[in-house]
């Protein structure tokens, strides 16, 4: 609810500071003593547009701040929490400095904000009837907000939304995997190919490096020959070889250790000598005479290798490179499958997802045609009680065909979306004789502020916007239908905060509090003043809105008696 309303240097307000019911709040005073200025004022916080006129002359700038109050399980508490706004002790100020250039910052406790976050703020905080170009009523996509609202099914609207939702969440996905799919797949031939090409190539890792190893022994085989020839005549085979010296030498050394048993030892160790030359000589021969001439080996060795190098030119540049790209290769194949495989999920889960939406679609339909005769019923009948008797009221729920619709309705596929399969609508005839129109087209701002009230009335109880302002709710009613408003917004306000701008005294006389809307000569100057009025001030005013300038005793009485 709104709290308190403090204005400066707005139009004809040089200082005002409002303090409010939480019930019925009443504004009186004569035509153009400033009533409009201060809805003005009171729109100006909640985002609507500026204009440098608003400034009062001689001002740099203006300001207007309200301050609401919340309740403890408001929705708004959560979005303030987003957006990084703590609304210490569930209260909320909502500032606007509009400057004489015409240009204007906004705040929401003293955090500055865009105009479009302060819009949405103030559209979850209050709702202003009596101008048509900002009036919910006016907005179509509301329609089945209130008939959801009057008829219970805000919940069942809720889960519809969610359904549509989730359902179009999964499409996107599937989408995604189609694409992800289209694209694997253009690229899959070339994938197999190459992976093709590999796995014929048998490559084992390190082969490289043993076969050039290998090539090089056999390209150089007959120098290797020749070394190792020489190698073992020198060992072995020729005359004075070194077995034959270490023979020799072994023999003199065995001679002298008859002496000197000790030489035994290195006797024995020249033995040993001998026989590790012999098994050399023996290893090498044997070495030499297996390496031989192999043509045939050659070529097929380097053969191996022109494949195996062609194959590390193309992927990677080594061997090792080749075989790691295979594995990725036969990684991209499992996960080809493996995406064929969540496709053929997603898809079954989509076929569920719309067979679910669409039932709670339907249901949703029928509800909703149930709550729509219903609510063409409560309205018809407030409206007659509000001076309106041969008033048609009517909700229209429309569809539209849909060949990429989700939902079929009576053999027909409809387009369908968060709010359901119909556009809902309402329209109004307020006079014999004219057919109903959009509630858009209905020229009398007083008739959409009773067919406002009426349902104010029938969905309070559901609403979550606390305060609700009426401009030009008295328009083209008096008497016992302008009674008859009153006690309805005296019900309204039972639930919440209302705000109204009225010239009927069978309305201001149900106030809660009253405020005077009066101009006054200030220095020279015409000022717009605010004053909260005492019992006998009330009984002035509602006498003068009796009687007119020249107030009588009987019109005082009269007053009495009304707020008696």
């Amino acid at each position: 609810m709104l709290v308190r309303l403090f204005i400066k240097d707005f139009a004809l307000i040089r200082e005002l500071e409002i303090e409010f019911s939480s019930d019925l709040n009443v504004f009186t005073g004569e035509t153009g003593a400033g009533k409009s200025i201060i809805l003005g004022a009171l729109n100006s916080i909640l985002g609507w547009p500026a204009r440098a006129d608003m400034v009062r002359d001689g001002a740099d700038r203006c300001a207007v701040e309200g301050l609401f109050e919340l309740s403890a399980d408001s929705d708004l508490i959560g979005s303030l929490s987003e957006w990084g706004i703590c609304a210490s002790d569930n209260q909320l100020t909502l500032r606007r400095e509009i400057t004489s250039s015409g240009r204007s910052r906004a705040f929401v406790n003293d955090f500055s904000v865009p105009l479009r976050r302060l819009r949405k703020i103030g559209t979850s905080l209050v709702d202003v009837y009596g101008q048509h170009e900002h009036q919910s009523l006016l907005q179509i996509n509301q329609h089945s907000r209130y008939l959801d609202a009057f008829g219970g099914l805000s919940l069942q609207a809720a889960a519809v939304g969610d359904s549509f939702r989730q359902h179009g969440a999964n499409k996107a996905a599937l989408e995604e995997l189609h694409q992800k799919r289209i694209r694997d797949e253009e690229a899959q031939e070339l994938r197999r190919f190459q992976l093709d090409e590999i796995r014929t190539a048998d490559l084992q890792a390190g082969e490289d490096i043993v076969l050039e190893r290998e090539l090089v022994v056999l390209e150089n085989g007959e120098r290797i020959r020749q070394v190792t020839q020489q190698l073992v005549d020198a060992l072995y085979q020729s005359d004075g070889s070194i077995v034959e010296q270490l023979g020799r030498l072994r023999k003199e050394l065995e001679q002298v250790s008859a002496l000197d048993q000790l030489l035994n030892m290195h006797a024995e160790g020249l033995r040993g000598l001998i026989y590790g030359v012999e098994e050399l000589s023996s290893d090498i021969l044997s070495y030499a005479e297996n390496l031989g001439d192999n043509p045939e080996r050659i070529a097929q060795v380097r053969n191996r290798l022109f494949v195996l190098r062609q194959l590390a030119d193309k992927y990677g540049g080594s061997l090792h490179k080749v075989i790691a790209f295979a594995t990725e290769l036969e990684v991209g194949e499992v996960k080809m499958e493996e995406l064929g495989e969540n496709i053929a999920v997603m898809e079954s889960v989509a076929g569920e997802l719309c067979t679910c939406y669409a039932a709670a679609c339907l249901e949703l339909s029928q509800a909703r045609s149930q709550a729509a005769a219903d609510l063409v019923k409560l309205v018809e009948a407030g409206l007659k009680n509000l001076g309106a008797p041969m008033a048609i009221f009517e909700v229209r729920l429309g569809t539209r065909p849909d060949p990429e619709g989700l939902v079929k309705c009576d053999g027909i596929t409809v387009h369908a979306d968060e709010g359901g399969i119909e556009r809902v609508e309402f329209y109004l005839s307020a006079n014999p004789g004219e057919a109903p129109k959009p509630l858009a087209n209905v020229g009398s701002g007083g008739e959409l502020s009773r067919v406002m009230l009426i349902l104010r009335e029938l969905i309070a109880a559901g609403d979550g916007v606390s305060t609700l302002v009426f401009d030009e709710i008295d328009t083209g009613i008096s008497g016992r239908i302008a009674a008859a408003v009153g006690n309805k917004l005296k019900s309204l306000s039972s639930g919440h905060q209302v705000i109204l701008i009225t010239h009927l005294p069978q309305i201001a006389s149900l106030a809660d509090r009253h405020f005077s809307v009066r101009k006054l000569t200030e220095e020279g100057r015409m000022v717009t003043t605010v004053q909260v009025l005492d019992d006998d001030e009330r009984t002035e005013e509602i006498a003068q809105l009796l009687a007119g300038e020249e107030v009588s005793e009987s019109a005082r009485e009269h007053a009495q008696q009304m707020l008696g």
